[in-house]
């Protein structure tokens, strides 16, 4: 081995010690015959969940689309999966050849950027981002407007509102995947750590994350400022993981190859969904690609080329052309981005391993014009009509339902099925307030506290799917029966 002596150290980043007893699960112990890594046994236990087949209905760019061909959250997620195990081949193999990754470890980093794949949006609430921040944006009015909201935040104090008014997904993914699966005990699926570390984006609470863009260049943050990774309730487990994998206060190193599987498989996804819905035609596909792209790389320039080219053959006369030159586009783009992040992360691996690289990779790597002008190109969808109309739909549903049950589990008749608050809680999954009731984060007077009630309505909230979400307002709202 040539390896030089980092903050981090692979044997610990890729250990699968898991939460429960602190110690690596030995299969062989139970079935001689069980030969997978950690990862991959995270990955069976993930791909299994009711979690993870919610996700076939929630929205990645349409929200409510009838289409079956536009991506869910699940066929995303299933992307990011795919491109991340094929970044974590050529890293690990690349590591390995230089000296730089034990042997024995073979086959691990791949598995865990297959599994985290799968894991990265399982906590976000229905219709996307625009769900998060009607959550986020609902919680701040009722924090500062509700005479109930502002006694509330006099008793949670500073960092647990924060928890609500910064509602984050990936802090909601986090505590999803460490408590909310009801199967055993408290520790929800029992994942190994590096993989709870390596779903850890932003490795911040509520308080420390959430900084702009300003904040972060004027405090000289990195990225892993921008959002925030773990609620309060979380945080005993964030503090294990820290532990088991020795991240201390950084990404862990895979989790710049995760985000970098995410950019590349929504990025040039969007352009496809957005040219089969009619968001996007081919002028303006050149028009921004062009722009961007006049002082890219010769590689970048080619791709473009051969866009062009696929559109413009003559002997396709097909209505779909510009549907199959877009799968081509993508395929190439995406092709030459992953290997651009591969060269970047072997290139910076020990300032990764130092704690002294915070950005996102793919934005300081030779695909960065790639990225930006997909970037620009998801923009003009994300300003269409029809999705706008449907976020704010969807806005909608989430205000209602925050505001029925959030009155219902702090009015002092919610153990009252007669009462109206009492038949809502009753609405409440089985799985949550059994959770909450026997896994409470703090107990006042012997009940779960006022904390543990707020999640326990975004935790129902964020568990719904979009088509659910919709139904159960229409029928509390007596639209539709």
């Amino acid at each position: 081995m040539v390896y030089r002596h980092t903050l981090m150290n692979w044997n610990y980043l890729l250990n699968g010690v898991r939460l429960r007893d602190g110690k690596v699960k030995d299969r062989t112990k139970f079935n001689k015959y069980d030969l997978r890594n950690d990862f991959d046994d995270d990955y069976a236990r993930i791909v299994f969940s009711s979690a993870f087949r919610r996700l076939q209905d929630k929205a990645q760019v349409f929200p409510l689309d009838s289409s079956d061909f536009v991506r869910t959250r699940l066929t995303h997620s299933l992307e990011v999966s795919t491109i991340g195990r094929s970044i974590g081949v050529s890293v690990e193999e690349n590591l390995i050849k230089e000296g730089k990754l034990e042997e024995k470890h073979k086959g691990k980093i791949s598995s865990l950027l297959a599994v985290t794949g799968l894991i990265h949006d399982l906590g976000n609430p229905p219709y996307g981002h625009f769900g998060e921040a009607s959550i986020q944006k609902y919680f701040k009015n009722w924090f500062s407007e509700n005479t109930k909201g502002q006694k509330a935040k006099e008793i949670l104090g500073i960092k647990k509102v924060a928890d609500f008014e910064n509602f984050e997904g990936n802090a909601q993914s986090f505590r999803l995947v460490t408590k909310l699966n009801n199967l055993k005990d408290s520790f929800g699926y029992n994942l190994s750590a590096p993989t709870l570390a390596t779903i850890l984006k932003y490795p911040r609470s509520s308080v420390e994350g959430n900084k702009s863009k300003e904040e972060r260049k004027k405090l000289g943050l990195g990225i892993s400022y921008k959002k925030f990774g773990y609620l309060q309730s979380e945080e005993g487990k964030f503090n294990l993981v820290k532990k088991y994998t020795g991240i201390e206060q950084y990404r862990h190193p895979v989790t710049f190859l995760l985000e970098a599987a995410d950019d590349i498989a929504y990025s040039a996804a969007d352009l496809e969904d957005g040219c089969k819905k009619g968001v996007l035609d081919y002028q303006v596909i050149i028009d921004v690609l062009g722009e961007e792209l006049k002082n890219g790389s010769e590689e970048e320039k080619a791709i473009l080329n051969s866009f062009i080219k696929n559109f413009q053959r003559p002997e396709v006369s097909r209505q779909d052309k510009l549907d199959i030159a877009v799968q081509n586009l993508r395929i190439e783009a995406q092709g030459f981005m992953i290997k651009s992040v591969v060269k970047e992360f072997l290139w910076r691996h020990e300032k990764i391993l130092n704690g002294e690289f915070d950005e996102e990779i793919i934005k300081v790597s030779d695909a960065a014009n790639m990225r930006e002008a997909f970037k620009k190109l998801a923009d003009i969808i994300f300003n269409n009509r029809e999705i706008v109309s449907r976020e704010f739909a969807g806005g909608k549903v989430i205000h209602g339902l925050l505001e029925m049950f959030v009155k219902a589990v702090i009015s002092d008749n919610r153990d009252n099925s007669s009462t109206e608050e009492g038949k809502l809680c009753l609405l409440i999954s089985n799985n949550y307030k059994d959770i909450m009731k026997n896994y409470p984060y703090e107990l006042i007077n012997g009940e779960p506290s006022l904390y543990d009630r707020l999640q326990l309505v975004t935790d129902f909230v964020c568990g719904m799917t979009d088509t659910y979400a919709l139904e159960l307002y229409r029928k509390l709202t007596g639209i539709k029966l």
